[in-house]
């Protein structure tokens, strides 16, 4: 009989040292979790707009998002489905579209790496177009279009590889492969 109850004192024992090893591991491993810099917090808003003020008080440009997102400890957000407004009040009036865009608010910089659709006016005629790669830098006033640039206007196809240009003074600073094709309706 004793040998019976000390064979069973030795298992409760050991159960219950098993039991409590597995559930400080337990404990130990959820605050590490906690910790994990790979868990960050998001901050996500819908339907907003960003108006974006230039030296030159004449234009006016924003933007708006369905959704922005961005996660804690990064220097960018994440744009979806934005749209973008630009108008210079005078000759100059830009609608465009994409799927998703990069604001680093770090840079004051806005990369659209999805195809952009454009469509506006200059000079009160109607143009429309596409083009790839657009990172607006809001600190120099330049919009750089580094992919297939594609633009309607006036019976003319205008295309180029890359190009930027001065959103301020309205000037090409750089441009490379520009070409134009005429047609006729």
């Amino acid at each position: 009989m004793r040998k019976n109850i000390l064979i069973y004192s030795i298992l409760l024992i050991s159960l219950i040292g098993i039991s409590l090893f597995l559930t400080s591991n337990f404990l130990e491993e959820s605050e590490d979790k906690m910790n994990d810099p790979l868990v960050k917090n998001i901050f996500q808003a819908d339907q907003v707009k960003l108006k974006i003020s230039f030296f030159d008080k004449k234009i006016n440009f924003f933007i708006k998002s369905e959704m922005l997102n961005s996660l804690a400890n990064s220097n960018y957000m994440r744009l979806f489905r934005p749209e973008i407004n630009f108008d210079d009040n005078s000759e100059l009036k830009i609608f465009g579209t994409s799927k998703n865009a990069d604001y680093f608010y770090k840079s004051n910089i806005i990369s659209f790496i999805e195809t952009v659709k454009l469509s506006g006016l200059l000079n009160e005629i109607k143009f429309s177009g596409t083009l790839g790669d657009l990172k607006l830098n809001l600190d120099d006033n330049t919009a750089e279009i580094s992919k297939g640039l594609e633009i309607i206007h006036k019976n003319n196809i205008y295309y180029a590889d890359s190009i930027l240009v001065d959103l301020s003074n309205k000037k090409i600073l750089n441009s490379v492969n520009v070409r134009i094709e005429s047609y006729n309706d």
